[in-house]
C-alpha cells in the first residue's frame, strides 16, 4: 500500500492524529511525568471521539473537519509541563551561576 491508496482526507486525519500525539519529552521531575500522561490522556480522547465520529457515520461535516477540528482541539490544549529540555536548560543555568 502507498500512501496514494489512501484517501487524502483519511490521509489528513491520520495526520492529525500524528501531530497530536507527538510530545516532547517531560522532564524527569514527578510533577512534569504526571502533567505529560494527563496531557496525552486528553489527547488520547480527543482522537478517541474523532475516530468513533468518522467509523459510526456521524461525522457530518466530513473527515478533513474532523482532522482540523483535532488539531484545533489539541492546540487549545497545550502541554502544561516542563520538557526535558527545559529542565536541563535551567539546569544548566543555576550551574553557571554557582
Amino acid at each position: 500500500m502507498t500512501t496514494t491508496d489512501i484517501p487524502e482526507p483519511v490521509r489528513d486525519l491520520l495526520a492529525a492524529i500524528v501531530e497530536t500525539l507527538t510530545q516532547p519529552e517531560p522532564s524527569s521531575e514527578r510533577v512534569d511525568m504526571v502533567r505529560f500522561e494527563t496531557c496525552v490522556s486528553e489527547r488520547v480522547h480527543l482522537i478517541q471521539l474523532a475516530v468513533r465520529d468518522v467509523l459510526d457515520g456521524t461525522a457530518t461535516n466530513g473527515v478533513k473537519w474532523e482532522a482540523d477540528c483535532l488539531r484545533k482541539k489539541a492546540a487549545d490544549r497545550p502541554p502544561r509541563y516542563r520538557t526535558a529540555d527545559e529542565y536541563l536548560a535551567t539546569f544548566a543555568q543555576h550551574r553557571q551561576r554557582g
